[in-house]
């Protein structure tokens, strides 16, 4: 790298005619600050590749030339509102041709996090525009993944309104990348836009437009296929009636083969993402069953409507709750234990377990006063406090170990087995001598044989 310093007249330099940052922003508190203290990081600068005059590249006539900004327009900015005509400068005389003062720009503005996503993504797709670059070359460049370069370069396909949201933060890089997949669909891309900020709707919408659009990319290998197979293909009929005039359609699910043993044709169009199964009626026959009416047959395919809706519904809230369970949200953990643990049957079972006295001869209403105090105090548990009152309440035995009977081992109603094997080893409890001794017991009688 070569670099050197010098002061420059304000009017010797210019914005870089490509600068990556599309808008410095309000410049006044920076502009006050330089009046105040002057300008405390020096501006990057090369000379300019469109007003340089010839020879330009030997040090001592750059100096006297015309300089392009690549970092520091905000203080150049900034400068101008504060009168100031002699700026601090480090000139990179290396910076000889367009792309390596693209790159730098790029490298300057990523480091300080100064550039948006889109205008981020235009810098990467302005270098791969020039001859050599390649998503690698440009990433090894700027110090960022190929991966990174990549789906940035993708965003540049997106349509004005998409990188506004972007810009406004009304929409995120997942959920652009998403739609860069719609370029080509300008309606969809707006169905999406309008719900970008409903997680749940967001999500509905896009697995129905992914079905819409997987449903029309293979559209023309599904009538091909229809076709080979011997199937006549039909134009949707007009009019609302035609499924009970002149034409019967099957609502019934069928194999091609079935089809074609049957004599049906198909309707296969971008109206609906589904083949429709229709017959010819032949004329003047008298269906077997009462037709429906106009009214009925659109009842009818409203629900197919809501019906087809659901089941796209129930394949986001899948995936919602899968997500849920594998990264839950750090906010809802607590209120799903607390939930849990006071919507059990009987809340007052776990009054003893939180000091909360139990008197069996209480009023009705005196147990409804113990259990707001047992909800009460359960809200105020930590997490760690929460799990281990969920797992003594699940498996706990405690009410059949003041009994010499609950010490016995295996199967039974009355066992404690289980419980007793989960307190050593999950809590750590040591048995006391009265505890090893019932233990002992059942394990041997007095004359050495085993106890049943």
């Amino acid at each position: 790298m070569s670099a050197t310093f010098e002061e420059l007249q304000r009017s010797q330099l210019a914005p870089h005619p490509h600068n990556v940052r599309r808008d410095v922003g309000n410049v006044v508190d920076l502009a006050n600050s330089i009046t105040a203290q002057g300008i405390m990081q020096p501006l990057v600068v090369a000379p300019s590749l469109t007003a340089a005059p010839v020879g330009w590249a030997t040090p001592g006539i750059a100096r006297h030339g015309q300089y392009t900004i690549i970092a520091g327009h905000r203080r150049f900015a900034a400068a101008g509102l504060a009168n100031l005509d002699l700026l601090p400068c480090v000139i990179r005389e290396d910076l000889d041709t367009e792309p390596k003062q693209l790159e730098a720009m790029l490298v300057e503005n990523t480091q300080r996090t100064d550039l948006t996503i889109t205008e981020e993504a235009e810098a990467y797709q302005s270098l791969l525009e020039f001859d050599g670059y390649t998503v690698k070359s440009v990433a090894k460049a700027t110090g960022r993944s190929q991966s990174l370069v990549r789906s940035r370069i993708a965003l540049t396909k997106l349509s004005e309104a998409a990188k506004g949201k972007i810009e406004d933060r009304t929409l995120n890089v997942d959920q652009a990348l998403v739609l860069v997949d719609f370029t080509d669909d300008e309606a969809a891309t707006m169905r999406l836009l309008r719900v970008a900020g409903q997680p749940s709707e967001w999500a509905f919408q896009v697995a129905k437009e992914q079905g819409r659009k997987a449903w029309l990319d293979n559209l023309p290998r599904l009538t091909a296929e229809l076709q080979g197979a011997g199937v006549d293909i039909i134009e949707r009929p007009a009019g609302q009636t035609w499924e009970w005039t002149d034409w019967r359609i099957s609502y019934q699910k069928m194999t091609v083969a079935e089809a074609v043993a049957g004599g049906w044709s198909a309707i296969c169009d971008d109206t609906k993402e589904e083949i429709s199964w229709i017959q010819k009626r032949p004329k003047g026959s008298t269906p077997a069953v009462q037709e429906r009416t106009p009214e009925q047959l659109a009842e009818e395919i409203r629900q197919q409507e809501l019906t087809r809706g659901l089941a796209t519904a129930a394949e986001v809230r899948t995936a919602f709750i899968k997500g849920a369970i594998q990264k839950p949200a750090a906010d809802k953990t607590r209120d799903m234990l607390v939930d849990y643990v006071i919507t059990r049957r009987r809340i007052g079972d776990l009054a003893p377990w939180l000091d909360i006295d139990l008197d069996e001869e209480q009023e009705e209403t005196d147990f409804q006063k113990r259990d707001e105090e047992v909800t009460a105090a359960v809200r105020k548990l930590s997490i760690p406090q929460l799990v281990a009152l969920m797992h003594v309440d699940t498996f706990e035995r405690e009410m059949y170990m003041t009994d010499l009977g609950g010490w016995r081992n295996g199967p039974g109603w009355q066992s404690t087995e289980t419980w007793r094997d989960r307190l050593s080893t999950i809590y750590g409890y040591q048995w006391t001598e009265a505890e090893q001794a019932a233990i002992d017991y059942h394990q041997t009688d007095r004359d050495g044989t085993e106890n049943d």
